[in-house]
């Protein structure tokens, strides 16, 4: 099958043809030939890309669906549709199913699902059985079965132990281990970001210290037990420091921050508007300027949608009863674009979502040249898309000034126009 991509500016770091426009030929899910006017002969156009950006697909490390157990807040065909949507080609689940996913014959269900639409799901292994913290799960068996990563998710690594063994026992897989930057026994009952804005809605707190002790205990216990560690979540300016001075002394933890702790503050929840309950809470303006300097330094290698919907019930109820969470991955690249604009801001972009993933996960390079796997993002850098594919309702209505237009995967195709 030949495909012709025309008139697309490459935007890729790491790719011999960044910040270029030209034609690709794709033949039988690989890149065949870049050049100026190609005219292969029987070659499809796809002319929705002529006059597009394009991009390595982007990838999200981290989404929950609520299938198996919660298909009204999410199952497998909305969540491709949200991603496919938002210019995700690959999306990585949460292990926090019903059942949780902690075994091999749960990695294949997920590995082998098929869909139409140009979107892979990644399956990702929980670090302990049933998420309880309390033993270690089969993390060999999952990883042979297709599982590309292992987090246990909030409070499922508050035994410093288990994580000194997870990282002792998979140092030989060659896979990370994701410890969340959240210590919930210091605000068990926490609502908000310990701040102005908390005291004054009289919301309990979640204090930045929940993170740094994390962080601190985390990188301890990397570098007596070895093995890959990835820190999840980080919301703070302090753990933004913590992570920065680790990697100066030389430690090869990498970490992550979550799209909405980028675009938000804790200003979002003086109405009690529910969308915007994340964990991490958004913080003050000052750690949100924090976490994008992380991104621009190198200290933050990820940006991960942390996709969590919510049916009605747990959106449209007092802010004490809300879940945590928000719907992202229908707009994420707009919201990005409106904070930050400009081309640097946008190369980082591409290497939080396209590069660096691929490397944490294990997922092989794709860089735009001949002979890599067809795997795009196209994607336009202004205008904005009013509707949400996902069936989540917590929905943040951030401004946005870009939008993802169409997707391709081996030689399977997704327009949003």
């Amino acid at each position: 099958m030949k495909t012709l991509i025309p008139n697309v500016h490459i935007i890729d770091p790491r790719s011999p043809y960044h910040d270029s426009t030209m034609d690709i030929l794709v033949i039988d899910g690989a890149i065949s030939a870049i050049g100026k006017q190609l005219d292969p002969e029987g070659a499809k156009r796809w002319d929705l890309a002529s006059g597009r950006c394009i991009s390595p697909g982007w990838i999200d490390i981290r989404s929950q669906c609520g299938q198996p157990g919660n298909e009204e807040r999410e199952n497998y065909e909305s969540l491709m549709a949200s991603a496919a949507h938002g210019g995700f080609t690959h999306v990585a689940l949460l292990p926090a199913t019903n059942p949780v996913r902690d075994s091999r014959p749960h990695i294949e269900a997920l590995d082998h699902l098929v869909s139409k639409l140009p979107v892979k799901l990644l399956p990702l292994g929980s670090v302990t059985q049933g998420i309880k913290g309390v033993h270690l799960a089969e993390m060999q068996d999952m990883l042979d079965a297709g599982a590309v990563g292992f987090p246990d998710d909030i409070g499922g690594l508050n035994n410093p132990q288990v994580l000194q063994l997870a990282l002792d026992y998979s140092s030989n897989m060659g896979v990370a281990i994701q410890s969340m930057a959240y210590d919930n026994q210091l605000s068990p009952k926490g609502q908000a970001h310990e701040g102005e804005v908390a005291v004054h809605m009289g919301l309990s707190p979640i204090p930045s210290l929940a993170e740094i002790t994390r962080i601190q205990r985390d990188l301890a216990i990397h570098t007596y037990a070895g093995g890959r560690l990835h820190i999840a979540n980080v919301s703070s300016m302090e753990g933004v420091d913590l992570i920065r001075q680790a990697k100066a002394a030389g430690s090869t933890v990498t970490a992550d921050v979550n799209i909405a702790n980028l675009i938000g503050t804790e200003a979002d929840i003086a109405d009690f508007n529910s969308a915007y309950k994340t964990l991490p809470p958004l913080r003050s303006h000052a750690d949100r300027e924090a976490l994008w300097e992380g991104l621009n330094d190198g200290t933050l290698d990820i940006i991960a949608m942390d996709h969590r919907p919510m049916d009605i019930e747990h959106v449209d109820c007092e802010w004490g009863k809300a879940a945590f969470g928000i719907a992202s991955l229908d707009h994420a690249f707009g919201w990005f674009r409106e904070v930050h604009s400009n081309s640097k801001a946008l190369g980082q972009w591409i290497e939080a979502v396209c590069h660096a993933p691929r490397e944490l996960y294990g997922l092989g390079k794709c860089v735009i040249n001949v002979g890599a796997p067809a795997d795009f993002t196209l994607f336009a850098l202004d205008g904005s898309y009013d509707d949400w594919l996902t069936l989540g309702e917590n929905r943040p209505d951030w401004s946005q000034n870009g939008r993802a237009v169409g997707t391709m995967l081996g030689n399977r195709k997704h327009s949003n126009l």
